[in-house]
């Protein structure tokens, strides 16, 4: 890639912090911007695994769990458990999976909710959601909602840098990723040393393109 194809393919404003981190040497830059993209895959991939694990343990905190049922019948949209905002993004998922001539079941519904569906489950306003359902997905923490709030709170302003393409060259990878795992280990220590296993993130890591070592 050349520096004129650079300006045209990604633009000068988005290729900028990759020069910046290379100091300039634009060969290197372009390195770093392959780089990026295949780390963020990485992490996406692990983000796939973690969403999975906690989305299922918070829904299995809800019985009966039948994944046929229809979601309306459901406790995602029990109006003594969500306030109008929540129910809301369940209406909106619902409606798509219609739109898509597909029943709206509750496996399909909980497997269609955005993240910031299930990281708002952990604000205060949900504390009684707390002591009386959620804090039995997560076995293996404290015990205290604000540890679970923490880590989702975190995550999710990652996850949308990954999810838009973004630059994460200067983020606290390793940090974010210890992150993640926290956070599912909370819920099954075996769930953790099986992604952690599967993950392509700590090799990605390792193979930063620097002066000396390009991909």
């Amino acid at each position: 890639m050349k520096p004129e194809q650079a300006t045209r393919w990604i633009t000068a404003a988005r290729f900028e912090p990759y020069l910046a981190d290379a100091e300039g040497d634009h060969e290197l830059a372009v390195a770093l911007y392959v780089w990026n993209a295949r780390v963020s895959a990485a992490m996406f991939e692990t983000l796939h695994h973690i969403e999975v694990t906690l989305r299922n343990a918070i829904d299995a905190q809800f019985e009966p769990v039948v994944g046929s049922a229809p979601a309306l019948d459901t406790w995602l949209m029990d109006a003594t458990i969500f306030n109008e905002a929540s129910r809301r993004r369940v209406e909106d998922t619902v409606a798509r999976i219609r739109r898509e001539d597909r029943a709206p079941t509750r496996s399909r519904v909980v497997a269609g909710l955005a993240f910031g569906f299930w990281r708002a489950l952990f604000d205060k306003k949900y504390d009684r959601l707390w002591v009386s359902h959620l804090h039995r997905a997560f076995p293996e923490g404290s015990g205290n909602r604000a540890e679970v709030a923490s880590l989702m709170s975190k995550l999710v302003p990652f996850r949308n840098r990954l999810a838009h393409h973004e630059t994460i060259t200067r983020r606290p990878l390793a940090g974010h990723y210890d992150e993640m795992l926290k956070l599912v280990g909370l819920i099954d220590p075996d769930a953790r040393t099986w992604i952690d296993n599967a993950s392509r993130v700590r090799a990605s890591l390792a193979d930063r393109p620097t002066r000396t070592r390009r991909p």
